[in-house]
């Protein structure tokens, strides 16, 4: 074991919805790695946060990981595939958060949804289609509240990011795409910390103060 995997296994804890994340291995749904979860959970916990904009619900395991945090916690969450909408419904169901979780079915990256224009979040978390996370930054961030959280998961793309003998051009697109937000938010003003857990998890603060240079 190396001192990541050390931290690693610190990071992570017991899981809570077995069934979910072992539905998820199995039939190769991506969802975020416990490590980074587990630090999810605590900003959560450290900041209060109650309301909680998702950006790709997948079968929903990350969204009630989010509503375990507290029982005041309240998830809408956006899902582009239908399959893994119907998915993420029936596991709200099971785990009894219906009250809680508002699943929309829609391409984040195209329609803004009434539910989400109409409201203000303390927490938004952008865990879609990583080559938009540019776009998904600009277009939900303005319904965070001021002093609220962003968070954005897989900025390292399995190493993906950093690797320069890729062949598949998608892949390079891909590359230079989210290479390009992670400079746009570490060279900006905001208060920012790209946090080397799971697939790299980055926090940002959504406050009117500017970070000193």
């Amino acid at each position: 074991m190396d001192i990541y995997d050390y931290v690693a296994a610190l990071n992570s804890s017991d899981e809570l919805f077995v069934d979910v994340h072992t539905d998820a291995v199995e039939n190769n749904v991506p969802i975020m790695d416990r490590d980074a979860l587990e630090v999810m959970k605590h900003y959560i916990h450290l900041t209060g946060t109650r309301h909680i904009l998702e950006i790709g619900t997948a079968i929903g395991y990350s969204a009630l990981h989010m509503l375990s945090v507290h029982p005041g916690v309240s998830v809408v969450t956006l899902e582009k595939n239908e399959d893994s909408h119907r998915a993420a419904e029936a596991n709200f169901e099971k785990y009894n958060v219906t009250d809680r979780v508002k699943p929309i079915l829609g391409d984040a990256a195209d329609t803004l949804h009434k539910e989400i224009a109409d409201r203000t979040f303390d927490m938004l978390f952008i865990d879609a289609s990583k080559g938009n996370n540019q776009k998904f930054f600009e277009m939900y961030s303005p319904f965070i509240k001021q002093g609220g959280l962003i968070l954005v998961d897989n900025f390292l793309l399995r190493g993906m990011v950093v690797d320069r003998h890729i062949q598949s051009k998608n892949r390079r697109k891909m590359q230079a795409r989210v290479d390009a937000f992670n400079q746009h938010i570490a060279s900006s003003e905001m208060f920012s910390s790209f946090l080397p857990v799971g697939d790299g998890l980055l926090v940002i603060s959504k406050n009117k103060e500017v970070k000193n240079r």
